[in-house]
């Protein structure tokens, strides 16, 4: 027998009923935690956009005094009163996630757009309605839910906990070249699911901005850039898709075939390029601004590194090329094992 329905609800339908009393926000199954300011942005720019967001879990029961249907939200809380309180005027977007928008109430939006309010109102917002089932069985159902769920790993959990411009920045990247990650074997699609590609793309973007780091201490940033992100994401988007167009113009025929795919040798040939075009932080290395007529020979170049790792006989190798062997085998997403091999391929590209 089944003990719900999948319902419908427009944000207007939720704001009625809160004002009619017959929405209960607070049930005592529901947990307290509360939204962060920019959890709540993030929540309002994505209805803004029209993106759906999760579903939402009611229990329906009658007021027998009242006669009126009163739902209690048993998932779901945060979200109906982040809608709720800013249809009400209670905070305005950020303008970091939404530059049109950003900055403004609810009611001061029909100065941008004359339709954006009702679109908002009439945002539909997928319910699964519980119908007069007791705390026992609403409890068990969540329990069976939940044991269903896939553990989150350390980028999901990043990605639950932060709602800010580099998180956005993030996500929108990784996500632009979703077909380059794929069609270069850099990722397979099942690890493109479990945010690998985020992951990597961050990574990235960090080194951009602060230089080579520790692939551990992507977390750490993700905190800092929450309340405090300065750089400019347009121009981080911008240098980032660059790079990617210069390792395509370098392999035109993709890296599916090289060392590069493997995602520890593709973060250095990304950080080395980029030094090359626009400068690393605290590396100490010439730069050279590649053009067409470069390609070709840079691409020679960097071709010797595939001869590193299919070299039979490690004593015809060199210093160097022991170094990077070595570095690419070993603690390969330490920054100093990282800067190691950045610099090789610089010289190597150089030389």
């Amino acid at each position: 027998m089944t003990n719900f329905e999948s319902r419908v609800y427009s944000i207007s339908d939720f704001l009625e009923w809160d004002e009619k009393g017959q929405l209960i926000l607070n049930p005592k199954f529901q947990r307290r935690n509360v939204w962060t300011p920019t959890a709540r942005s993030f929540l309002m720019d994505t209805i803004v956009r029209g993106k759906p967001i999760p579903k939402v879990f009611l229990r329906q029961k009658i007021n027998v005094q009242t006669k009126q249907s009163i739902r209690d939200v048993v998932d779901g809380q945060q979200r109906l009163r982040t809608i709720l309180s800013f249809v009400k005027d209670g905070f305005v977007i950020n303008p970091k996630h939404n530059p049109t928008y950003g900055g403004r109430f609810f009611s001061e939006l029909s100065e941008i757009d004359d339709f954006i309010q009702e679109n908002i109102l009439k945002f539909e917002i997928s319910t699964d309605l519980l119908v007069n089932l007791p705390d026992s069985e609403v409890l068990d159902i969540f329990s069976r839910l939940n044991s269903y769920s896939v553990t989150l790993n350390e980028q999901e959990k990043l990605n639950a906990n932060h709602f800010g411009p580099f998180k956005t920045l993030a996500d929108e990247v990784a996500h632009s070249f979703n077909s380059f990650w794929t069609n270069n074997k850099v990722l397979k699609d099942a690890e493109i699911l479990r945010m690998a590609d985020v992951t990597m793309t961050a990574d990235l973007l960090i080194a951009m901005i602060e230089g080579i780091k520790s692939k551990k201490d992507v977390s750490k940033f993700y905190t800092s850039y929450e309340s405090n992100f300065t750089a400019d994401p347009g121009l981080l988007a911008s240098n980032f898709a660059q790079v990617i167009s210069d390792i395509q113009n370098i392999f035109p025929d993709g890296l599916k075939d090289t060392e590069f795919k493997r995602i520890h040798i593709f973060y250095t040939l990304f950080t080395t390029l980029f030094h090359l075009r626009f400068g690393l932080q605290e590396l100490d290395k010439p730069r050279l601004d590649i053009t067409a007529n470069d390609f070709a020979r840079v691409a020679s170049r960097l071709d010797s590194v595939n001869s590193i790792f299919a070299s039979d006989n490690k004593f015809g190798l060199n210093a160097e090329q022991l170094q990077f062997l070595e570095d690419s085998q070993r603690a390969t997403t330490d920054r100093s094992v990282r800067k190691r091999r950045t610099e090789y391929l610089i010289d190597l590209i150089l030389q």
